[in-house]
């Protein structure tokens, strides 16, 4: 929300604060003396970026001087004595995170004035975001890989500012870590740390590290038993050395590693390196003013403490690496209460200054028996009123959401356990106790949405909730009223923001408008705010840029947003009209693959060789394709038509990805017709239809490989090697050989 309050009268040509023929302009940023740590950030960066916007000289220090033609105050009238001074009683009320950004006359030492600005906020973040929107007001746009800045202006320019802005949406998770080598569970801390200064510029407060039980960040024991697994990506290894395409991106390695880890092979070694990693990354996101969440799932654990919980089951994902309670571990088991405290002590010693903890919901079908108990239990002193679990139950089979009929059912049912099992467990307040004190805060994640009217009567007292509704934004818009039933004026609740979908996986994605639509949404029902879901980054800077105006005011739309972006990077509205057409033609193509074939690109064993089935295109198949083709002619048309340098990169990457999208598809194509022809008995045929489908694999990746700007990037390559084109290969090669035998 943006408040005009008032504005001033500058003498400008008087003053001297613009001049075209002049020699470069003095500038001063004056911070308090004492001024926070964040605040001395905010400081640098509004000296670094006039050092780039401006022909000015400019100074950073902590008294006014006579000597400057433009100074710069950077605080609020608590923490800088000029903004003190220079205010009075005019500054705004503000919240934690609203920011000021002002033009004024200030007083000199000799009694006159001098041009001057107010950068400010109601905390230090605060101020260190209003900095960031002064470089955005001024032409700056932030991408999560880096700045895009205008041409070098002749002149100084920071006349008729006048914004208070306070947030519409408060809290702006960004998820990282999480799983897959195509995510950021690849990246090292120097990339991580890079990525979140380029996400602090666009307002972001939150980091979520998303962990997995198997991971190298944490140790323990219990019962006499140490965990020993330390893994990454489920427990896979990608070769990337020998006859592959795109391996030039490796730097002639023999495995895809994250370079924290590379050639760590023993568990001490990997969980000491992955602690570190974390460290770091928990460091720098309070650096930059972001709090830090744990994001756990508390009832799983390696498989080695099968040996300290008697009776326990195989936890069946992607693959078994865990094991959970089985049927005679009830939420009330004290055993299972103890290891689960273990586990969650270990993360909060391990990283003592993390804020928050998010666990999610324990998914054990043994836990369905105790489900009417559990429901009685919760309602033991009539808080649910006369809402009966029976009624719930009807309502998960028949809902809309891909957690509907059986699956619902199970879904709902579920929950009603794992959340007495909280409840009991949380009733020991120094289990969240820091060990230099304080508390960590608690977040219960993806409660079923069947309990959403009653959310606040059946969580831990305090904790906040981070709520899951359906796998893909379209799929939730689809099902909005469910976000109307949560009563957020009574819990501190967020939604999950899937801005690229892992089901959907290796093809790009957009789904702005959905995402608009759920904002508009959370505002209208007072959430508090949302937590990204994605893996790679690819084509989601206009997604970010998006959230990233629109969690500050409510105006902002998917196309003012875009055309904000783009205009300013490219310097032409028709590229920009261009961009907004290839946008949208990608947003269509990824509702088309959610809706009728979701986990279509998931990147996992079996990714390619799925498709080799003996059936006709599906007929939607054909209008993936013509949107994927009509995306990939306006990047090209885009970035052909005589770009700015600042945008010929970005431009470039965008075309060539979506080439790589294409001969993806075309891939796929061709190695359905090969299975179709194999079961004719026509063996010509499916070898030049393997032999197709090998080229444009190739193709695909080598594509891939001209434009590899992060790990995630490289991840993708690794993925595709290993779980697309080496089997693809193996079958071409059998059937050249059965062809040759016969």
């Amino acid at each position: 929300m943006i408040r005009q309050l008032f504005s001033f009268s500058l003498a400008l040509a008087a003053s001297g604060w613009v001049s075209a023929a002049s020699a470069a302009i003095q500038v001063e940023v004056v911070r308090g003396g004492d001024a926070p740590a964040l605040e001395r950030l905010a400081a640098d960066e509004l000296a670094s970026q006039f050092r780039r916007l401006f022909d000015a000289q400019v100074t950073v220090g902590t008294q006014p001087t006579d000597k400057a033609q433009l100074r710069v105050l950077v605080g609020n009238p608590q923490t800088n004595p000029a903004v003190r001074v220079a205010v009075g009683d005019g500054w705004p009320q503000l919240s934690d995170q609203g920011l000021v950004i002002r033009s004024l006359d200030l007083p000199t030492a000799a009694g006159g004035k001098l041009p001057g600005l107010v950068v400010g906020g109601g905390s230090p973040v605060a101020t260190l975001w209003a900095v960031y929107e002064l470089g955005h007001q001024r032409g700056i746009r932030y991408l999560s890989r880096g700045d895009i800045f205008p041409d070098v202006a002749a002149e100084v320019d920071l006349t008729g500012l006048d914004m208070v802005i306070e947030p519409t949406l408060r809290t702006r998770t960004w998820r990282t870590i999480n799983d897959f080598c195509i995510g950021p569970e690849s990246w090292g801390q120097q990339d991580l740390k890079a990525l979140l200064r380029q996400l602090a510029k666009m307002k972001f407060n939150d980091v979520m590290l998303s962990l997995w039980p198997w991971q190298p960040f944490v140790h323990y024991e219990f019962g006499g038993v140490q965990k020993r697994t330390a893994t990454s990506w489920f427990g896979d290894r990608f070769r990337v050395d020998g006859d592959i395409p795109g391996k030039t991106v490796f730097g002639g390695a023999a495995f895809f590693e994250n370079p924290d880890l590379a050639g760590k092979t023993d568990y001490q070694s990997l969980t000491a390196a992955g602690i570190q990693l974390l460290r770091g990354v928990i460091d720098e996101a309070h650096r930059l003013g972001m709090t830090v969440c744990l994001s756990l799932q508390p009832a799983q654990f390696t498989k080695e403490f099968a040996a300290a919980l008697p009776g326990s089951k195989a936890v069946h994902q992607l693959k078994t690496l865990t094991i959970g309670p089985g049927p005679q571990q009830g939420p009330s088991d004290p055993l299972l209460h103890k290891l689960v405290a273990t586990k969650l002590r270990a993360y909060i010693e391990t990283y003592p200054t993390v804020d928050s903890i998010s666990l999610g919901m324990p998914e054990f079908p043994e836990w369905d028996e105790h489900a009417e108990a559990a429901w009685d239990e919760l309602n033991a002193d009539g808080r649910l009123g006369d809402m009966k679990l029976s009624d719930l139950v009807k309502q998960a089979s028949a809902r809309n959401i891909i957690a509907s009929g059986d699956r619902g059912v199970r879904a709902l049912r579920g929950n009603i356990a794992p959340l007495v099992f909280f409840r009991k467990l949380f009733a020991d307040q120094d289990l969240l106790k820091r060990p230099a004190g304080g508390h960590v805060k608690l977040i219960i994640r993806s409660i079923d949405p069947a309990l959403f009217p009653v959310i606040d009567k059946v969580i831990p007292p305090g904790a906040a909730t981070l709520n899951f509704i359906d796998y893909t934004a379209r799929r939730i818009v689809d099902n909005r009223q469910l976000i109307a039933t949560l009563p957020a004026d009574k819990v501190d609740s967020r939604l999950i923001f899937t801005l690229a979908d892992d089901n959907v996986g290796v093809l790009s994605q957009s789904c702005i408008s959905s995402l608009h639509e759920l904002v508009t949404d959370l505002r209208k029902h007072g959430w508090s705010g949302f937590s990204t879901r994605y893996w790679m980054l690819t084509e989601l800077d206009p997604t970010l840029h998006y959230l990233s105006r629109a969690a500050f005011d409510a105006d902002v739309t998917p196309r003012s947003s875009h055309d904000d972006l783009f205009v300013a990077v490219t310097g032409k509205t028709s590229s920009s009209d261009r961009l907004w057409l290839a946008f949208e033609h990608i947003e269509q193509a990824t509702n088309l693959v959610d809706q009728h074939a979701l986990g279509f690109g998931f990147p996992v064993r079996g990714m390619m060789m799925k498709h080799y089935q003996s059936q006709p295109d599906p007929g939607w198949w054909k209008e993936v394709v013509d949107h994927y083709t009509e995306a990939m002619i306006e990047f090209y048309r885009s970035s052909s038509a005589d770009p700015h340098a600042r945008s010929r990169k970005l431009l470039f990457y965008y075309s060539k990805r979506s080439e790589y999208v294409l001969e993806y598809l075309n891939a796929v194509q061709a190695l359905r017709a090969a299975a179709v022809a194999r079961k004719a008995g026509d063996t010509e045929v499916t070898i030049e239809k393997l032999e197709t489908a090998v080229e444009q694999l190739y193709n695909s990746i080598d594509t891939l490989s001209d434009v590899v700007r992060d790990q995630s990037d490289r991840g993708l390559i690794a993925t595709l090697a290993n779980f697309a084109f080496r089997p693809l290969m193996a079958e071409y090669e059998k059937v050249l050989d059965e062809s040759e035998s016969e």
